[in-house]
């Protein structure tokens, strides 16, 4: 009888102890974040799904939606609380930030996930037979362009560089010429239909927009910025200056040569409003599985988590600075 009491006791004791670290496991409740990306067929599009994708696959209980969106939407995309995540460009989100041009007020819930994602390349292609330069083509009021769609940064550096030459988009439908915003795939259509002849589009090299472009009937070019356009909006703005590498394409730089143009930094934005934890484990994991970035897009293989946290537009996420130092990257 001592021997059977002796050994229930055990029992009891042992189901007791494994019932209390059962319930000291953590378990995550299930996690749905909305992730803006920017124009459909465009590189941040690529890079957000395939992102999100190792996100869900080792978090499952991580759910994303990916929605479209743009550089200078989605800062307010954040803030207004829609979305939970979302590309941005460094000098807009900083302008977000603080409430200055374009944004009516101070975007006080951007939190980052750190840089060094995706910088990008303006492109602007024209008809091979072009012989205009870039500050002839856009001080002229007939032009016909293309560019994504408002609220992105693509169309409001066009404005920006718009203005700089004297033009503008009033202008330019007075003259009788032609500006307008659509998706990658309907502003390639338009330019291979003789609709507009400049393409005026964002990306890292080799983006969607140039590829397209070049394996179409109509012969394209890409077009160098003028050094005071760029000068402008590094000085203005905070944009960066730099080139599409030689031989990027084989047929949009006939000569081969690199074409010196205007560039932004990307960056992840998070809302605070995002938990530590669920902020913690995404950084995680895509720092876990940078090796399989340059599958996805080929410039993630830029992607560098030992100065990814550094100089930030907007605060790290407490998530995020919590994953780097983890990891060894952050001291």
């Amino acid at each position: 009888m001592d021997g059977l009491i002796k050994h229930l006791g055990r029992t009891i004791a042992a189901a007791i102890i494994g019932s209390s670290l059962m319930m000291a496991v953590p378990s995550h409740a299930d996690e749905n974040l909305e992730w803006a990306s920017g124009s459909p067929g465009g590189s941040w599009y690529t890079i957000v799904t395939g992102l999100a994708n190792i996100v869900m696959e080792k978090n499952t209980d991580i759910k994303i939606r990916i929605v479209p969106g743009g550089g200078r939407d989605n800062p307010t995309l954040i803030d207004g609380g829609i979305s939970q995540i979302a590309m941005g460009i460094d000098f807009l989100a900083a302008a977000a930030s603080k409430g200055e041009d374009p944004y009516k007020k101070k975007h006080e819930t951007l939190r980052s996930l750190g840089g060094t994602w995706a910088p990008a390349e303006f492109h602007v292609i024209v008809p091979q037979d072009e012989t205009r330069t870039l500050d002839q083509i856009l001080a002229d009021p007939k032009l016909r362009i293309g560019t994504s769609p408002r609220a992105t940064s693509e169309e409001l550096t066009l404005q920006r560089a718009l203005e700089f030459y004297g033009n503008s988009g009033e202008k330019i439908s007075a003259g009788g010429g032609t500006l307008i915003n659509g998706s990658y795939t309907q502003l390639i259509s338009a330019f291979q239909d003789d609709q507009i002849d400049i393409l005026w589009g964002a990306g890292s090299v080799p983006t969607g927009i140039a590829l397209e472009t070049e394996t179409g009937r109509r012969a394209a070019k890409l077009i160098a910025f003028p050094e005071p356009l760029m000068q402008s909006l590094s000085e203005g703005f905070g944009y960066g200056k730099g080139e599409i590498p030689a031989s990027s394409y084989a047929t949009l730089q006939p000569d081969g040569a690199a074409v010196p143009v205007t560039t932004l930094e990307a960056l992840i934005l998070i809302s605070s409003d995002v938990s530590e934890d669920a902020a913690y484990r995404i950084t995680k994991t895509l720092i876990e599985n940078r090796e399989r970035f340059p599958n996805i897009y080929k410039v993630l293989a830029k992607y560098d988590p030992n100065i990814a946290w550094q100089n930030q537009p907007v605060p790290l996420h407490p998530g995020a600075e919590k994953a780097y130092k983890e990891l060894g990257f952050m001291k």
